[in-house]
């Protein structure tokens, strides 16, 4: 009964401490580019999806990716952790407000 009680306890924290190992080896050398377009496609599960660009890369900190879809083109930048971050294209700082009452 021992046996099989030390064997399951070996088991148990070795899964814990090889599903640690994976979690830390994406962290500190970066994610797959694979796990990562797997992420948009799950992400953009509602659109069609054309085609997907690798743009920018930070090894441990982003990449930025641009996702063609039926819709038009976004920008994504994923984090570490799989995080997904949709970027906002900026307003025309040069382009003037219209006041309120005038044509």
């Amino acid at each position: 009964m021992s046996v099989i009680s030390s064997s399951l306890y070996y088991l148990l924290i070795g899964a814990v401490f090889i599903y640690i190992f994976i979690y830390a080896y994406d962290f500190f050398y970066g994610e797959k580019p694979e796990k990562q377009i797997k992420k948009i496609h799950k992400h953009f599960r509602k659109e069609t999806i054309e085609k997907i660009d690798q743009l920018e890369i930070e090894p441990r900190k982003y990449t930025l990716y641009q996702v063609t879809t039926e819709n038009g083109k976004k920008k994504v930048k994923v984090k570490p952790g799989y995080k997904m971050v949709n970027i906002v294209p900026k307003k025309d700082p040069h382009k003037k407000k219209q006041k309120k009452g005038t044509v």
